[in-house]
């Protein structure tokens, strides 16, 4: 009898410390998370600085409405 109580006894401690540490990693890891991203993006911008896109740039992206043709209505003529 005395061993089940002892065995009983171990596999709680287990349990306690597993989720224990579980839950304190759920607390933490959001934390840890948010560092290492914001590192990350740290450190790619200290490689390419001039990756940066400027109001310029996304102006030549869009083609020009002269370029584009002329409207066309496609409807039903009776």
């Amino acid at each position: 009898m005395y061993i089940k109580y002892n065995s009983l006894g171990i596999l709680f401690k287990f349990l306690l410390f597993f989720l224990g540490g579980i839950y304190l990693l759920r607390l933490i890891f959001p934390f840890l998370f948010k560092l290492l991203i914001s590192n990350l993006i740290k450190k790619s911008k200290k490689k390419n600085p001039s990756t940066k896109e400027t109001p310029n740039d996304l102006k030549k992206a869009k083609p020009s409405s002269n370029s584009m043709g002329e409207y066309i209505d496609y409807e039903d003529i009776e």
